[in-house]
């Protein structure tokens, strides 16, 4: 069934992978301030290939996820942040914020309509406590992680959080081991090969979470 559903989730994505593109493209550069970044706009061939590859794989993972809606959301949301991020080492307060915002909506929905309010509350308690944490090596380490980091990070942690605590450190560890490959690929492959490279923490924080949900 999982099979399933990722299939259908990933046609789905791919479907609107083309406002996807356009949104990566809106939300870093500022061509024409008269178009908002939410609006279609044509894209290059190959942005378009590209977000629509990350977007099916990453939709696919989330069909392991609950609530679903949530999951299909921030998999969609973040195969624009992770296209952001990878080139730009950005990751957007303007799509973050309404992203968590309606996730947050879902979640407390869902929690309403099936009697479990603790689900809520440990969700919400682990994004504050790992957004805290992350905002704390911030706070010390700026060069290191951004802001963005910090929210995207207590975003991911929240979706976890609603299947248990175990999900949420899973899901730190798989990001942190990402993180670490991609710095190993950058600093072997990069044109500055052999020095420390800047690692963009957002793909890796995504694609942890949602391994964490399929598996």
């Amino acid at each position: 069934m999982i099979w399933a559903t990722g299939l259908a989730s990933a046609l789905a994505a791919v479907t609107v992978s083309p406002l996807l593109a356009a949104w990566t493209v809106g939300l870093t550069t500022d061509t024409d301030s008269y178009v908002p970044w939410w609006l279609p706009r044509r894209v290059p061939a190959h942005r378009l290939v590209t977000v629509a590859a990350v977007a099916a794989v990453l939709v696919a993972c989330a069909a392991g996820g609950t609530p679903f809606v949530a999951w299909w959301l921030f998999a969609t949301g973040g195969t624009v942040l992770s296209v952001v991020d990878a080139q730009h080492h950005l990751l957007p307060a303007r799509i973050v914020y309404p992203l968590a915002a309606v996730i947050l909506a879902i979640l407390a929905l869902a929690a309403v309509m099936a009697g479990e309010p603790d689900r809520f509350l440990r969700a919400v308690l682990a994004a504050v406590l790992v957004g805290g944490g992350w905002f704390t090596v911030a706070f010390i380490a700026p060069p290191a992680v951004g802001l963005g980091d910090v929210r995207v990070a207590a975003l991911a942690a929240g979706l976890l959080g609603w299947t248990g605590w175990s999900s949420v450190l899973a899901g730190q560890l798989a990001a942190f081991g990402l993180a670490a490959v991609t710095a190993g690929i950058i600093s072997a492959t990069g044109p500055d090969a052999g020095r420390a490279a800047q690692v963009p923490m957002g793909p890796a924080l995504i694609v942890g979470a949602l391994a964490v949900a399929w598996l």
